[in-house]
């Protein structure tokens, strides 16, 4: 189940920031979904969605469109915005990289040549 603290921890992680930001972040797109997985896009309000498309750039949310043919004719595209436990969990246990490549941390003699002098 995506809880607001789970959700909050993979944005934290994810796109870094405070904890009290992520928190935030995370109750902004858990109103909108509550118990769902899919909402339509039109539901969120102008300002909240910045957060859904930051999120989505991180690959916290996804989103995607269905064509519905309307009785003139003409289509209809709606938006959809989709939240994907397994992402998350996916996300959560990923290891973080070390701070410093390896090779830099390598001594020169290690490189086989002698650092160039300037």
């Amino acid at each position: 189940m995506i809880t607001v603290q789970k959700l909050a921890r993979a944005i934290e992680k994810r796109l870094g920031g405070t904890g009290a930001e992520a928190m935030a972040e995370a109750r902004i797109v858990m109103s909108y979904f509550g118990f769902r997985s899919v909402i339509i896009d039109n539901a969120i309000e102008p300002p909240d969605r910045k957060v859904f498309y930051a999120l989505h750039d991180a690959g916290l949310l996804q989103s995607f469109w269905e064509t519905m043919p309307l009785l003139d004719g003409r289509n209809w595209r709606i938006f959809y915005w989709s939240l994907n436990e397994a992402d998350l969990d996916r996300i959560l246990a990923e290891v973080a990289p070390p701070e410093e490549p390896l090779y830099k941390a390598l001594p020169d003699e290690a490189w086989g040549h002698s650092a160039p002098t300037a």
